[in-house]
């Protein structure tokens, strides 16, 4: 077992690590499409679901670098799934705040994620460290309270660097009060993203494993859910 006795600050990811999602992206695109299915009639869901994560990833990147920011990119995802389809471009600001809705509304805190983080609290500096746009992650951290449990949260959009680069995590670092990275862990469930990023940054890695058959590098801490860093962090 790793000693992480000289450890001084938690990291957390934020989606699949502290928040669960009961759906997958296919079902809220539907739900967001059966509230807007008069208005984009004759498209089918399918129809819709296809062009829009298309349009979705580019807007994505482009707002990785730098092109637009994150609230532009969002609408425009819509702006441009429409204009395919030769829709009303104008509904293009509802379902955003519908999409953030529904969200809101399938996603929810683990059963444990709120003891764990109290627990760790008594002894280390706290963080969240998300990517995503910062209106949509924003909206989740404050829609859960989860500021009140951590001492600060980082939406990789707003520090203008995004997981797996090490310079989210260094940000991160500096947050925590110029920690060391070998006296910081991060917690994460992707290991192209968190896992990989804490490594290359010199972070302790502790991967949630997320049962998509993957297996993490040699030497990453394997856990199976949030309650199992507390016999690591918190030993008795």
């Amino acid at each position: 077992m790793k000693d992480f006795s000289g450890i001084k600050s938690i990291l957390f990811d934020m989606d699949g690590t502290l928040i669960k999602h009961t759906w997958q992206y296919h079902q809220i695109t539907a739900a967001l499409f059966e509230a807007f299915a008069e208005e984009l009639s004759p498209l089918t869901s399918e129809e819709f679901y296809e062009v829009f994560w298309t349009k979705n990833v580019d807007m994505w990147y482009m707002m990785i670098d730098g092109v637009i920011d994150g609230d532009t990119a969002q609408v425009y995802s819509y702006i441009n799934t429409l204009r395919h389809f030769k829709l009303d471009e104008s509904l293009a600001p509802k379902m955003v705040e519908a999409w953030v809705q529904l969200v809101l509304n399938e996603a929810a805190p683990f059963d444990d994620t709120i003891h764990v983080l109290n627990t760790l609290r008594e002894k280390y500096t706290l963080g969240i460290v998300t990517n995503g746009f910062t209106t949509m992650q924003r909206s989740k951290i404050r829609h859960y309270n989860l500021a009140q449990y951590v001492d600060f949260t980082m939406v990789s959009e707003e520090v203008g660097y995004h997981k797996p680069d090490t310079r989210i995590f260094d940000a991160a670092l500096k947050q925590a009060g110029d920690v060391p990275p070998r006296q910081a862990v991060f917690i994460g469930d992707n290991l192209q993203t968190d896992i990989a990023g804490a490594l290359n940054t010199g972070i302790h890695p502790v991967w949630i494993h997320n049962k998509n058959g993957n297996s993490p590098p040699d030497g990453v801490t394997v856990i199976e859910r949030l309650s199992d860093l507390l016999p690591l962090l918190m030993p008795s």
